[in-house]
């Protein structure tokens, strides 16, 4: 037993367990009240439009994404590649543009049947870099300026990058709904782009590309006016697929052990013999035990380990036991050392408030 755990928190757990509560795999400590006010901060001029439970099944819809990302890309580009997922924050288009580049690479995509458009963006640290290597150099110059405007040659150039990224896109919303993904418009100038207000909300999903030695970032930016009638389809895609696999694997942990053997043994009285007694035995003695003989009460145990009180008997004419009660000894003796530990703080408590009062008493 732990023995961090504070004189509270093993109140608490001996009070849980003396109410007859169950240990329903949340741990008790979890169910003490914090003294301390909970409270958390909302921002009124920008006002949360997404869920928690939201959040975590698009990070998994775009965390899923990646592993496309790296094949597909890698294969273009005839090299090893690495993709990661930065981060995916809720924020005001403003907030996204102030937060890019001015001078960089930006599309904006159509969602057919949905109206609206989104924008990708490709930072100049890696964008440069990608062009290099679809041109088939592999190196970027480094008298050049990645600041500058790409070129219209440039663009073009990056505009495959794009298209096999719209492929991923598509099979990524294709569990979700049918959505047609479509290149709208091109520029370099964050401020030239304005798909919604400034501000409107938008999740942003940040990814980090590193190819060789360099790296910059990725953003897919999706106003959430337009994508807020998914968000539950994609909650309801991603829970049910984690449920399923929970379901499928539970189905073949029972298939394995379903055919497991344990040795079950009821046991209807016992007792103690020293090895001098044991030795000493012989013919007609008699052997006494610790409960009367015509008591029919078993203890059950698998597999060697005590697990069950039990009454036993005859059904059908065979040997045969009833299960009466479950015999946890392992919750019996974690509440026996909790206690221990209990008197043994409150002694140690007792003796230190015993020496302070003895220290001003001789101050005295």
């Amino acid at each position: 037993m732990a023995e961090f755990l504070s004189q509270d928190e093993i109140d608490a757990l001996l009070d849980i367990a003396e109410q007859g509560e169950d240990f329903d795999g949340i741990s008790p400590l979890d169910k003490v009240v914090s003294k301390e006010k909970n409270y958390s901060i909302y921002d009124f001029k920008k006002p949360n439009r997404i869920t928690p439970e939201q959040l975590k099944a698009f990070s998994t819809m775009h965390d899923k994404m990646l592993r496309d990302f790296i094949n597909e890309l890698s294969s273009m580009l005839r090299k090893l590649v690495d993709i990661k997922l930065t981060s995916i924050e809720q924020m005001t288009y403003g907030e996204f543009i102030l937060s890019i580049p001015q001078v960089t690479s930006l599309n904006t995509l159509s969602f057919k049947p949905l109206d609206g458009r989104l924008v990708v963006e490709c930072n100049p640290a890696i964008s440069h870099k990608i062009i290099a290597d679809l041109l088939g150099s592999g190196a970027v110059n480094t008298s050049d300026n990645i600041d500058r405007e790409l070129t219209e040659i440039e663009v073009e150039i990056l505009e495959h990058f794009y298209k096999m990224f719209i492929r991923i896109l598509h099979r990524t919303w294709s569990e979700v709904t049918s959505l047609n993904f479509k290149i709208e418009s091109k520029d370099t100038n964050a401020n030239a782009i304005q798909v919604v207000s400034d501000h409107e909300v938008v999740l942003l999903v940040v990814l980090e590309i590193i190819i060789d030695e360099d790296s910059g970032f990725f953003s897919i930016c999706y106003p959430i006016s337009y994508f807020e009638s998914l968000l539950d389809k994609i909650v309801e895609k991603i829970f049910s697929e984690s449920k399923n696999r929970k379901s499928s694997r539970k189905k073949d942990i029972k298939t394995l052990i379903s055919g497991s053997k344990m040795l079950v043994e009821a046991i209807m009285a016992e007792t103690e013999l020293s090895v001098k007694e044991l030795m000493n035995l012989k013919e007609n003695d008699v052997i006494l035990f610790s409960k009367n003989a015509s008591s029919a009460a078993s203890t059950i145990y698998i597999n060697k380990k005590e697990k069950f009180s039990a009454v036993s008997g005859l059904s059908n004419n065979r040997k045969a036991f009833q299960i009466r009660s479950n015999l946890d000894k392992e919750k019996q003796e974690t509440l026996e050392a909790l206690r221990l530990m209990r008197e043994d703080r409150e002694q140690k408590a007792k003796e230190q408030a015993a020496a302070i009062k003895e220290l001003l008493a001789k101050k005295l």
